[in-house]
């Protein structure tokens, strides 16, 4: 998948581990939507922290309506974009969380150090429902979030327990 192979100077900048990539299957995408569906009421302005490509917003804004929008860290991923979604390169730690309700990371292979320091961020800019890949650990974090539940969701590499948090 072009998704996988990046420019060397892309690897030398950010490092492999902060450019690994995965992705939700058909069956993880439905099991998403309606585990949204079931926790936002009203309209979404969500955002996606680390989004490839933009695919995974595009069938949640497809299914779902609302503004989805994503940054990528990957100048190569964002240019490989085929959908109709507004995604643009970037550092999601530069970025402002206030004007979004939904944020959503897939945030496994961060290293601890950059997803405490996002957790942090999320903790003092955002409101609304959070979904995260990996348990929260930064105590700001867990001091103003609840958890609402945690589901077993089908992804490229295994199925995965998501946690959708509320903020």
């Amino acid at each position: 998948d072009r998704l996988f192979y990046l420019p060397q100077a892309e690897i030398s900048a950010y490092g492999e581990q902060a450019l690994t990539y995965g992705s939700l299957t058909p069956k993880g995408i439905k099991t998403m939507v309606a585990t949204i569906r079931h926790c936002v009421k009203g309209d979404i302005s969500a955002f996606d922290l680390g989004c490839g490509d933009g695919e995974l917003i595009w069938h949640l804004q497809e299914q779902l309506g609302g503004r989805w929008e994503g940054v990528e860290i990957s100048e190569h991923r964002v240019n490989l974009q085929t959908r109709d979604v507004c995604i643009w390169q970037g550092d999601f730690l530069t970025e402002d969380l206030r004007p979004y309700n939904l944020l959503h990371a897939d945030n496994l292979c961060l290293e601890d150090s950059v997803a405490e320091a996002l957790e942090e961020k999320i903790a003092r800019e955002f409101s609304g429902l959070y979904i995260s890949y990996r348990t929260p650990e930064a105590i700001p974090f867990l001091k103003r979030a609840t958890l609402l539940e945690t589901v077993l969701t089908e992804t490229t590499w295994t199925t995965h327990p998501i946690q959708y948090w509320t903020l």
